[in-house]
């Protein structure tokens, strides 16, 4: 598992009109933010594991937010890794129902506790249609956040600040690397993430020529179908998805993609069809570019920085996006 990246803890002037801007990938398997407080010159980098999970703990891990009209207590990030069915990327709704939940976490890592935060998100979105709007709509607003005392600690008491999050703006996952990849020509832009694989061709303007996202085709379907199969059992005694994708985003590639290869020519076939053969030039980015013999597989050049080329890219153009809106 990929763990957490936070700077030191970030201050800033928080008022409607003094907004902190995040910009944000709600990943399946890692989230990734770049947060640039009011008046500072530069982004900062934000990530963490992809896993909430409701509990009945209450100590300072954990988020108790309102739901529903009742409170409720949650566990983000790497402290929910190990309780069943935390994972974001199980099913295709768990991104968009986890999102609040993630962007409060990615804050309470940059700002601590101790701020309440004004905020504008861009987030990114596999379908604005199927998914942006309902993002938005449970982004948008004011979330008052607790943060439970340590029952055990003597003088340890709850906190609560306040997030305020007045636009949220969707963008399209695997589009706007285009911006950071300069093309020449007409292009096909391959994310593979956690959960699913997106190809999208694009003209050097940006302008969206084909699109299609792939469910179950990326590193965790991938991850899954090698444990079904046991194509590296020789290599773990407990053969799991998770420990599957740790060894094969860490392991030297010419000792994964051999033993690898037909479990990842399954899992592509469809989108490589989708694709087809029309010469044009082809580029990987995502968590997946990492993956050993995916590239070669797909005949596609992994960009540099593919996990955050993306929302680095809509970090560069966000005054656009935000003027846009």
């Amino acid at each position: 598992m990929q763990t957490a990246t936070k700077p030191k803890t970030l201050k800033t002037e928080s008022t409607p009109q003094c907004k902190t801007l995040v910009v944000i990938d709600l990943g399946n398997g890692q989230v990734k933010a770049l947060i640039k407080p009011y008046g500072a010159a530069k982004f900062w980098p934000v990530s963490f594991p992809s896993y909430v999970a409701k509990t009945e703990q209450s100590h300072s891990d954990c988020l108790r937010i309102l739901n529903a009209k009742a409170l409720e207590t949650y566990l983000v990030g790497d402290r929910a890794a190990s309780i069943p069915l935390s994972h974001t990327g199980r099913d295709e709704s768990g991104k968009a129902a986890n999102a609040k939940l993630l962007l409060i976490h990615t804050l309470r890592l940059a700002f601590g506790t101790a701020q309440n935060i004004h905020c504008d998100v861009i987030f990114t979105s596999p379908s604005n249609k199927a998914y942006g709007s309902e993002i938005s709509a449970q982004l948008t607003g004011v979330h008052p956040v607790t943060i439970p005392a340590d029952s055990d600690v003597i003088g340890s008491e709850a906190q609560t600040f306040t997030v305020v999050v007045h636009r949220a703006i969707a963008q399209l996952e695997g589009h706007y690397a285009f911006n950071s990849l300069r093309l020449k020509k007409d292009s096909w832009l391959i994310d593979c993430g956690n959960r699913t694989m997106i190809a999208t061709k694009v003209a050097p303007s940006g302008r969206i020529l084909k699109r299609q996202y792939f469910g179950g085709a990326g590193v965790r379907g991938l991850a899954e179908r090698i444990t079904a199969r046991e194509s590296l059992a020789a290599e773990f005694k407990e053969h799991t998805p998770e420990k599957v994708i740790g060894f094969i985003l860490s392991k030297p590639p010419a000792t994964v993609s051999d033993a690898i290869a037909a479990d990842v020519s399954a899992t592509t076939a469809e989108a490589l069809a989708f694709i087809g053969d029309d010469g044009a030039p082809r580029f990987l980015i995502g968590g997946g570019a990492g993956v050993p013999g995916l590239a070669e597989h797909l005949s596609a050049k992994p960009a540099k920085n593919p996990q955050w080329i993306n929302i680095q890219s809509l970090a560069d153009i966000s005054a656009q996006i935000l003027g846009a809106s």
